[in-house]
């Protein structure tokens, strides 16, 4: 009964608006999410969607590791030029290394960081929200989850006030799980199947 709900809305938005680029998304964890939201950015014409979990933004560190292993990780955000990313980011645009930026209009991004994460701050990772807000893309966050630097689950890993460095996966009952909204964000059909 979903399945046949689910092609139908997806028929149906075809219809109305024309077809995504590809069905080709980015999602990771950490330096992971940094490379997802890199990958996005720079070849937006290559990745239709991405999921950011608790990683820093594009270009945060510029070059320097002193400031990747202090500000884009523990923040404050203040001192994460976030005009600096965006005008590093249409650089590489003007010099053809990263594709326009109009690629990323109306594209899915959900970014997540839970509220007990003490190796990426909050603050640092909603700076990613900034930068794709910027070229238009649509945002679904999710701070509010008490998790730890890892992904949720319902039944698997270690307890969320902890961090679980043997696979980064907390397990944290919801009723709807972390990875079912971010796939919902990344592709709207996955939601009506897994209700």
């Amino acid at each position: 009964m979903w399945a046949i709900l689910c092609i139908t809305v997806l028929i149906a938005s075809l219809a109305e608006a024309k077809p995504p680029r590809t069905d080709v998304t980015v999602s990771g964890l950490s330096s992971g999410a940094a490379m997802a939201a890199q990958l996005h950015l720079a070849y937006s014409s290559v990745f239709s969607g991405s999921g950011i979990v608790a990683g820093p933004p594009y270009y945060c560190a510029q070059g320097n590791t002193l400031i990747a292993i202090t500000e884009c990780l523990y923040g404050p955000a203040a001192l994460i030029p976030v005009e600096k990313l965006e005008s590093k980011l249409q650089s590489y645009v003007s010099a053809g290394s990263a594709d326009p930026t109009s690629h990323l209009k109306n594209d899915p991004v959900y970014i997540f960081s839970g509220t007990n994460d003490h190796t990426v701050a909050t603050d640092v990772v909603q700076i990613n929200e900034k930068l794709f807000s910027s070229v238009g893309a649509r945002i679904k966050t999710n701070y509010e989850i008490p998790a730890n630097h890892g992904f949720v689950t319902d039944d698997f890993g270690g307890p969320c006030a902890l961090l679980n460095v043997a696979n980064y996966i907390n397990n944290w009952y919801v009723k709807k799980k972390m990875i079912i909204d971010q796939l919902n964000k990344l592709y709207a059909c996955f939601f009506f199947l897994f209700k």
